[in-house]
């Protein structure tokens, strides 16, 4: 007998295949150098249909806030059969959000630990800005004060986001990316061993 999470994530699967693309949720506010993240395997591109580019985005979209496990899971399964076009259609929709704290996250920051996912790469910028206590701890700027686009505690469910000058930067640093490495026939592609857990 199936286990009830492969239930759900089969009733999750079919769902996404027979619905449109959801509108996205606005996300809940609490009351240069690219570095690996895991081992980077190759993957074959897989191309995708207009169907499979609408659940694409409909999956993008709906990753904000505190997103469901088993939700999270299938959208991952879509990203994972197209990295390539999951790429493709993130890109040209990158902006700075708002510094702030966050209860889950904000859909940009799902974006962008998206692109961390499938390539493997995380970009840091440095910042001129004074970081709080908190921002200073789960950003983790390095020795030239580059931080990360966003940083989470995981325990928590909380998101700090960067300042904007570093969001800024490191956007760019995606496109200029995108521009060279991207319009491979191949694409990195991370794994990890607890899949539940690949958006950290």
């Amino acid at each position: 007998m199936n286990p009830p999470h492969l239930l759900v994530r089969a009733a999750l699967a079919l769902a996404l295949l027979a619905a449109p693309a959801a509108a996205a949720r606005k996300p809940a506010k609490p009351a240069s150098s690219a570095t690996p993240a895991d081992t980077a395997v190759r993957t074959v591109l897989v191309s995708s249909t207009p169907h499979e580019d609408s659940l694409l985005v409909g999956a993008l979209a709906r990753m904000v806030g505190v997103v469901p496990g088993s939700d999270t899971l299938v959208a991952w399964d879509l990203f994972r059969a197209h990295p390539q076009r999951t790429v493709d259609l993130i890109l040209p929709t990158l902006r700075p959000v708002k510094r702030d704290l966050y209860l889950g996250a904000p859909n940009m920051v799902w974006r962008v630990r998206v692109l961390q996912r499938l390539t493997g790469l995380e970009f840091r910028a440095p910042i001129r800005a004074r970081l709080n206590p908190d921002e200073q701890r789960y950003l983790d700027p390095d020795s030239s004060h580059r931080v990360r686009f966003a940083g989470e505690n995981r325990d928590l469910g909380m998101t700090w986001t960067a300042p904007a000058e570093a969001q800024k930067a490191i956007l760019a640093m995606w496109r200029a990316w995108w521009e060279t490495a991207a319009k491979k026939p191949v694409l990195p592609m991370v794994r990890h061993e607890d899949d539940r857990k690949w958006w950290y």
